[in-house]
Order: C-alpha cells, then structure tokens, then sequence
C-alpha cells in the first residue's frame, strides 16, 4: 500500500514541535550532527530562515507527521560560494525506505533549489550511517571526503563523510 505523502514548507507555528521531536529521535539513534532544540529554539530558527534557505515537512494523509528536509546557504563569506547549499533530511523511524525521503526531495528540496538558484549540495554524514549513505547516493550524491575524526559525539570523537551534488 502506497502512503499519501504532502510535502510543504514548514509553518514555525504548525511543524516546530514534530521537527524537534525528530530531532530528538536521530539523535538517540545517533543518526544525525545537529544539537538538540527545543521547540522554542525549532521556532525561532525557522522563522528567521534567511531568503534562500527552506525547510520542508512531509505529512502522510495531511496530518501524521513524517519527516523534514533542509536547504540553507552553505558558505556566505564569498560571493564565489553562493551557489553551494548545505542539506539534510530527517524521517520518522515508522515511515523510513518508505518513499518519505524521496518525496521531500522530488517536491521540496530539489524544486527549490533549482528556484534559489543553488548548483552544488553538500553535507556531513557520519560513517556508521549507511542507511542515510545509500538513500543519498540513490539520490545522487557522492561521497567526496573522509574526515577522520571529524563529529565530536559527547567526547567520542567519529569518522565523517563528506558528500555532493551537482546539480544540473
């Protein structure tokens, strides 16, 4: 059975509580490099989302929350720069290798980066998650750097891979 997925910009008022909760979730599993954030914290960042920058929240049947992606200028001190972004997606563990991922890409992320005018993607990702690895490559990104060390995990420190996109 297929899932009814929406994907639309994130509204702070609506979405910040799922996106911090998510958060939360790939962090536990340590599955992703940001920080934790409250829900206060989730807000305020996605009210202030400079012009170029997006975030995208997947809702199966419109109301069950599923997962979020991100788009944000990845370098701003050189004009030289301005093309490349920095990405992430996040899914809810239930609704993951379930077409989730790929919907906030094929409506959100890609059709905006094509409108913001971005050509190069590209993010860190740690080692061991091979899960996200292979839904990125799937995408067509590609890894382009091993940093040894790199995440610092509560004092541990863990290998990291860079990873990019050209965008045509």
């Amino acid at each position: 059975m297929s899932l009814k997925i929406e994907i639309r910009k994130a509204n702070p008022d609506m979405d910040s509580q799922d996106i911090a909760r998510l958060i939360k979730i790939c962090r536990e599993e340590r599955r992703t490099i940001l920080d934790y954030y409250t829900v206060e914290e989730e807000k305020k960042y996605l009210k202030n989302l400079r012009r170029r920058d997006a975030v995208f929240v997947a809702r199966i049947e419109g109301t069950k929350f599923a997962g979020f992606a991100a788009i944000a200028q990845r370098w701003s001190y050189s004009k030289r720069l301005q093309h490349c972004g920095e990405v992430g997606t996040w899914v809810m563990p239930t609704y993951r290798r379930r077409g989730v991922g790929t919907a906030l890409w094929r409506s959100g992320v890609f059709p905006w980066c094509r409108k913001s005018e971005f050509k190069h993607l590209g993010f860190f990702i740690m080692v061991h998650n091979t899960d996200s690895i292979a839904f990125y490559e799937n995408l067509g990104f590609r890894a382009c750097g091993y940093h040894r060390r790199l995440v610092n995990w509560d004092g541990q420190f863990l290998d990291a891979i860079e990873m990019e996109m050209w965008l045509e």
